[in-house]
């Protein structure tokens, strides 16, 4: 056997064996690794996802690597089948590993505890990113973290920055060169089964625009009803051959089922608040136009190459990279990009946000991006 190949883990089958059925000898596949680098990223599932952005140029800059991700189990759909990382680690099993391995670069890239423990445990030649120290402070490893770092310690220079989260974590890393997409790989099967459940609904539409009513941990980043309801009716009166697909989390159950009530017009589809990872994933890449706050449904449609429009609030716009498919909407308020849980002004920047600002930007990406597909089954 070709141990030395990085796709080799000693416990199991190769993905290409599984695939093919071929001894390691005539294998096509075959890559020794030249490297070993171990990438600790955690949590939120909208930054898991969308810091694999760095994963073409870390192979760019450490060629023949095996790449091993460490990431919370919720999170762990969203790299599989992802050819760019050879090993996906829940969070619950690398300590044993990490006190066993040793790798030659080491990218701790979650700026808190629990991920900079994890990164102080890695045997890493080269360490980037952030890692706590002896008396459990985060610290960067390398100067080029220090940037991140900082803005994480103070809302007024996060405030201030211009710079995107992905222009800092390519820093952050030590990488260079262009910025590429997120990857996302969403199996057919949950495409089948997504269209097949929403397709006779779809079936007299022409266009579909997937509204996330979610916002992740941020309360504050939530649009409010009135203006999500609003936003629905201008779509189905202005945009006849246009469905709205509403969709949120768990944490949405309410809201949406509010929603739906308050709207009550045809073409206004319920897509659900259950939904899994690969299945909500699935919706977004049905959809037309996504219509979003910055959360995880925002990095999905810019993973999957669907046009979004993404309204902002409490976070960064300009951190925000689009990629050239969307554009951010935010309000007018000099207090944006506050960073508060807890918003003291009688109206927020979210209420100040109307639905016609965020139906004339859908109106201006939809005109860039025109449906190239039917949605009936």
């Amino acid at each position: 056997m070709l141990i030395d190949c990085r796709r080799f883990t000693g416990s199991l089958p190769c993905a290409p064996h599984k695939r093919h059925g071929r001894p390691c000898e005539e294998c096509d596949q075959y890559e020794p690794a030249a490297h070993r680098l171990v990438i600790v990223k955690l949590a939120a599932a909208g930054d898991v996802l969308r810091t694999t952005c760095v994963l073409p140029a870390m192979r760019q800059a450490w060629p023949g690597a095996q790449i091993t991700w460490i990431t919370e189990r919720s999170a762990m759909p969203l790299l599989a089948d992802n050819p760019l990382i050879d090993r996906v680690i829940a969070r619950q099993d690398a300590v044993e590993r990490l006190l066993v391995e040793r790798f030659d670069a080491g990218f701790g890239l979650d700026p808190d505890e629990q991920g900079g423990a994890l990164m102080a445990l890695a045997r890493c030649r080269a360490s980037f990113g952030y890692g706590l120290d002896e008396r459990g402070r985060v610290m960067p490893l390398n100067s080029g973290a220090s940037a991140w770092w900082r803005l994480g310690l103070d809302d007024r220079a996060k405030q201030a920055n211009r710079r995107t989260f992905q222009d800092l974590l390519f820093e952050t890393c030590g990488l260079s060169g262009p910025v590429a997409r997120p990857q996302l790989f969403v199996p057919h099967a949950a495409r089948e089964a997504i269209a097949a459940r929403f397709g006779a609904a779809l079936a007299p539409f022409t266009r579909a625009i997937l509204l996330n009513t979610g916002g992740g941990r941020w309360a504050q980043k939530k649009w409010t009803l009135r203006h999500l309801a609003e936003f629905a009716g201008l779509v189905r009166r202005e945009q006849p051959d246009t469905a709205v697909l509403v969709a949120g989390g768990p944490e949405e159950s309410a809201l949406n089922a509010e929603l739906l009530a308050a709207i009550g017009a045809p073409g206004i589809i319920d897509a659900g608040c259950h939904n899994s990872l690969l299945e909500f994933a699935a919706l977004v890449a049905l959809a037309d136009l996504v219509v979003t706050a910055d959360s995880l449904a925002l990095h999905m449609a810019t993973a999957l190459s669907r046009p979004v429009v993404t309204f902002v609030g409490p976070t960064s716009p300009w951190e925000l990279e689009m990629y050239g498919s969307g554009e951010v909407v935010t309000a007018d308020v000099p207090c944006l990009a506050c960073y508060r849980r807890q918003c003291d002004k009688p109206t927020t920047c979210m209420d100040r946000l109307t639905a016609r600002e965020v139906y004339d930007a859908c109106v201006r990406v939809g005109a860039a991006h025109p449906p190239q597909r039917a949605h009936a089954v």
